[in-house]
């Protein structure tokens, strides 16, 4: 009984200087939970992102990241700035043109929450991004995340993966992501790599290549349209050519086969396409019908073989110099 006194009197004194003293903590202090951070003040605090969040003060950019749920944001670091910076001969962002500087921003931030879990049962996934094309305002820049040689975005490989926040995910970059053009899809897209392939087969592949990545604008007066077969549709084309053609032969065809996927009319989104419409390509023209279902198809002349899109459900791909138009067969 004496234990129980004396533990119940010390308990008591403890009790009291506790309550005196001016440090004390309070069940609020106790309890209190921490406020969940959203990714702009986690880009506004950490010094890696100086540049980055200089580049979006008072820009609509930054008020997504504020306010905007469920967001992507591929944060480039201080590195990747100065890198971009150097390799185009300025020294800093206030020499980039505002307009320039604002697409390239948005085209860091996708406007829903993608996870390295979500690409689980995906080697490749195509997402639209918040930035738009100089030549169509409503038409947003997509780009490809590929997670077959570690996460990618435009081939720009992610450092620091998944950092969640209450309003979305971060991925870290340490390059620049650059606004998507024909070839870069092109050049990532692993059910592109047989068409790349044959584009480096043609004659003038160096041409094709330069005009697939050149920018919209600085590089080219009227933005393209490409038609993209697939791995299969181009080894199907290709086994054609081989059952008994001359070198000669083969090689003419390749060369025409390619100009005739390339058009500098017009960026035909599949929305504008209608029966009885003449795509001018560098090779030939191709006609587009529409039957009663609004199927399109295409051909390049009364005895070609029609050409339809791979898939009804996924058509086209939109870049920053132009549009994709994913065919299941090879344009000749």
């Amino acid at each position: 009984m004496k234990n129980f006194t004396l533990l119940l009197k010390l308990s008591l004194i403890a009790a009291f200087f506790v309550s005196c003293s001016g440090d004390e903590l309070t069940n609020a202090d106790l309890y209190q939970e921490e406020v969940p951070q959203k990714i702009a003040d986690y880009v506004g605090s950490d010094s890696n992102y100086t540049i980055f969040n200089d580049a979006i003060l008072g820009s609509e950019i930054q008020d997504w990241l504020a306010h905007q749920e469920n967001i992507t944001l591929f944060a480039p670091t201080n590195v990747a700035f100065e890198n971009y910076l150097s390799q185009n001969g300025m020294t800093s962002i206030n020499q980039i043109p505002q307009d320039e500087l604002a697409q390239l921003l948005k085209n860091h931030v996708i406007q829903s929450e993608l996870l390295i879990s979500d690409l689980n049962t995906v080697e490749e996934l195509f997402v639209e991004t918040m930035a738009q094309t100089s030549f169509e305002s409503s038409s947003h820049v997509m780009s490809i995340i590929s997670n077959h040689d570690g996460l990618k975005i435009n081939g720009v490989p992610v450092i620091t993966p998944d950092m969640l926040f209450v309003n979305g995910v971060v991925h870290s970059v340490d390059q620049i992501v650059e606004l998507s053009t024909a070839r870069t899809f092109i050049n990532e897209c692993l059910e592109f790599s047989s068409f790349k392939s044959l584009i480096e087969a043609s004659a003038d592949s160096s041409t094709a290549f330069t005009t697939l990545e050149s920018k919209f604008q600085s590089g080219l007066s009227q933005e393209l349209t490409v038609f993209v077969p697939d791995n299969a549709a181009v080894d199907t084309f290709l086994a054609g050519l081989n059952a008994g053609d001359t070198n000669n032969n083969i090689a003419q065809s390749i060369n025409f086969a390619i100009s005739t996927q390339l058009s500098f009319q017009e960026n035909y989104e599949v929305s504008e396409l209608s029966d009885g419409l003449v795509i001018s390509t560098l090779g030939s023209d191709v006609s587009t019908s529409m039957n009663s279902q609004s199927d399109i198809t295409f051909s390049t002349g009364p005895f070609s073989e029609v050409v339809k899109f791979r898939s009804q459900d996924f058509t086209s791909i939109q870049t920053s110099n132009g549009i994709l138009l994913l065919t299941d067969k090879v344009l000749f």
